[in-house]
C-alpha cells in the first residue's frame, strides 16, 4: 500500500513539474516578451538605434502619427516569443538593432537583436532572452522595414 501512496505522489509531482515547464516556455506575445506594464496600444514612441558594422549609427524616431507606426508594431507582434537560457548568439545580421518603445507615463521597454534566432527583450539593465519564431528571417524583415524608413 505505501508504495502505491510514494508512485501516486511521484507521477502528480511529474505532473506539476511538466506543467509548469509548458507555462514559462510556451510561446508568449510581444507584451509578454517586453514584460510588465508594456501595452502595445499604449506606446506613444518607437526610436530604433541601427549599428551597422564598420559604419555609421542611425536613429530612427517613428510616432504614432507616422505610417510606419502600426506597421512596426505589427512586425514586432507577428511572430511569437519563446523563453530561452540560450546567449546571444554571434551577430550574423550585418546590423546592431536596438528599438526603444516608450509609452506617455515615460516607461520605456527595449528590444535588441543582432541576427540568428534569439532576441533581448524587456526593461532596460533587465532584458532577457527570447527565441523569436522565423529566427533571423524575422529579424531581417524588421531591419529592412527600418532601413527603408531611414531612405524616407
Amino acid at each position: 500500500m505505501k508504495r502505491k501512496k510514494e508512485g501516486a505522489v511521484g507521477l502528480v509531482l511529474i505532473a506539476i513539474v511538466i506543467v509548469v515547464a509548458v507555462l514559462f516556455f510556451r510561446p508568449k506575445s510581444l507584451e509578454s516578451a517586453l514584460g510588465k506594464g508594456f501595452v502595445s496600444t499604449d506606446v506613444a514612441e518607437i526610436t530604433a538605434l541601427l549599428v551597422p558594422v564598420g559604419g555609421e549609427e542611425t536613429t530612427v524616431e517613428i510616432l504614432p502619427t507616422d505610417q510606419a507606426f502600426p506597421s512596426l508594431l505589427a512586425l514586432l507582434q507577428t511572430p511569437t516569443y519563446s523563453f530561452t537560457f540560450s546567449k546571444q548568439e554571434e551577430a550574423s545580421l550585418n546590423t546592431q538593432v536596438t528599438l526603444t518603445l516608450s509609452n506617455r507615463q515615460g516607461e520605456v521597454w527595449e528590444y535588441h537583436f543582432q541576427g540568428g534566432k534569439l532576441i533581448e527583450a524587456g526593461v532596460p539593465g533587465a532584458r532577457k532572452s527570447y527565441q523569436i519564431s522565423g529566427g533571423q528571417e524575422s529579424q531581417q524583415k524588421i531591419l529592412d522595414f527600418l532601413l527603408e524608413q531611414t531612405e524616407g
